[in-house]
Parts: C-alpha cells; structure tokens; sequence
C-alpha cells in the first residue's frame, strides 16, 4: 500500500469517527464522501452497524455545550493517535482483504474509548447550584409538581430536615436535605422509598440509592425504579452499601406525608 493510499485510509477513519461521535462539518463532509467512494464497501457497512449501535447508546451527545463538544473531539484526535502509534497492523496486512480484521478492533477501541470519557465528563457529579436550577426548571414548568417538608421518622436525627418535590406526570423530582449527616458509602447509603398507593406498603417504590457530601445543603435526584402512579409517602432509609430490594426500615429518619 502507498503512503498516499495509506493517509487517505487514516484520514477516512478519522473522519469516520468524528461522524461517530459528533458529525461532520459541511467541508468534512465533501471530503468523506469523495474519499469514501474509494474505500472497500465492507468497511463502510461494518462502520454504519458500529454508528448505529453507539449512536443509539449515546444519543445525548449531540447536545453537549460547543466548548465540550470541541474538548472531547481532541481527546478524541489524541486517543486514536496513541492508538495508532501502539497497535497499528504491519504494512503487509494492509491489504484489502485482511485490513478491515486488523483495523477495526482498534478503531472500536477508540470510539468506546471517548464515548467512555464523554459519559464520565458530561455526567460528572453535578454541582449544588446545576441541581438547584433544575429543581427550580421543574417547580416552574410542571404544573403537577408536590412540595413536602421533610418530617422525622421513627429512627429521626436531631437537626435533619429539608424538602422533596416531586412531578408525578414527569415522573421526575429532587431531594433537599439540611443536616443529613455525612455518609461513609462504603459502610452505609440513604435510599428514598416511594409508597404507591397502586402497590402494597410491604414494597414501596425503590427511589435510589445516594449519598450525602460534606455541605451546607444537599439536592439529590430522586431515580425511581418503577412508574409511581400516586404517591403517598416519601421515606428516607440507612442500608448497607448499594441498597436494599425489601428494607427492614430498622433505621427511618425521615417522612414526607403527601396530604
């Protein structure tokens, strides 16, 4: 293969990629198309069923902030760079027949690689204040939403309070504690129960599993494991790390009576 056969290869992958992960700009685009019409067509297919499977696992992408989006695409330059430098096939397997074998574990590698560091940047723990918007986003746009005070429970802790909202047709809300004490994750979690009154008190609704960071205030999304059709009761229980299917409610420290 030449060098010239060879760039256009690297340069098509390139492309290739980007269009995985971000889409192609109207100049890239021009050049993708003229250099894919001279690349093997069982390359392509193999490429479009690799877009199709990340693209529908990774369908937010396209919405990341420009300067992000801009972030991600050159780590993604300098991953599939080092990758090329530590595994790329000897030129006697470049041939037509045996490149799509040896070139493909690596490109997979790298667009798993950035959508990996993507997923772990744009889902890094949300500030206080992103929460805090989004809390208020939904008090002003859901029209259903329920505000409770949190009360004591049976187990109550001295100095624990706050609030919990809760949209029943978006199925969506957000905690807010005031000293809740910090937790140990690997020692215990909080997790928040939703009782239905469509399901029996004995399995109450699994909200999530979460954890409480040194601060004046906490806000925690509420992650509802099943549809909660009319809530209630919201509880707040200690478990063992990860949570529990069926908790005993040995430790209940706090209540939110819907009224």
């Amino acid at each position: 293969m030449s060098d010239g056969t060879r760039q256009n290869m690297e340069r098509w992958e390139d492309l290739q990629v980007a269009r995985l992960l971000f889409g192609l700009s109207t100049e890239e685009q021009v050049e993708y198309e003229a250099l894919a019409t001279t690349m093997p067509a069982e390359t392509g297919s193999e490429f479009e069923r690799l877009i199709a499977a990340i693209d529908v696992a990774w369908s937010d992408s396209k919405s990341l902030p420009p300067h992000l989006r801009d972030a991600i695409r050159a780590k993604a330059a300098a991953e599939i760079s080092l990758l090329r430098q530590g595994a790329r096939p000897s030129p006697d397997a470049l041939k037509p027949n045996s490149r799509l074998t040896n070139s493909m574990p690596w490109m997979i590698a790298a667009a798993c690689l950035v959508v990996s560091f993507v997923t772990l940047t744009s889902n890094r723990n949300p500030t206080p204040e992103d929460l805090g918007q989004k809390r208020a986003q939904l008090m002003s746009s859901a029209k259903d939403v329920i505000e409770l005070k949190w009360s004591d429970g049976p187990t109550a802790i001295a100095g624990a309070g706050g609030d919990i909202v809760w949209s029943p047709q978006r199925q969506q809300g957000f905690m807010r504690f005031r000293g809740l004490p910090v937790n140990e994750p690997t020692v215990e979690q909080y997790q928040l129960w939703i009782f239905d009154k469509n399901q029996s008190e004995k399995t109450p609704v699994d909200g999530g599993v979460f954890d409480i960071r040194p601060g004046q205030e906490a806000i925690i999304p509420i992650q509802s494991k099943l549809h909660v059709r009319d809530a209630y009761l919201f509880a707040v229980t200690i478990e063992k790390p990860g949570g529990v299917v069926v908790s005993s409610r040995e430790r209940l420290p706090l209540i939110a009576a819907v009224n």
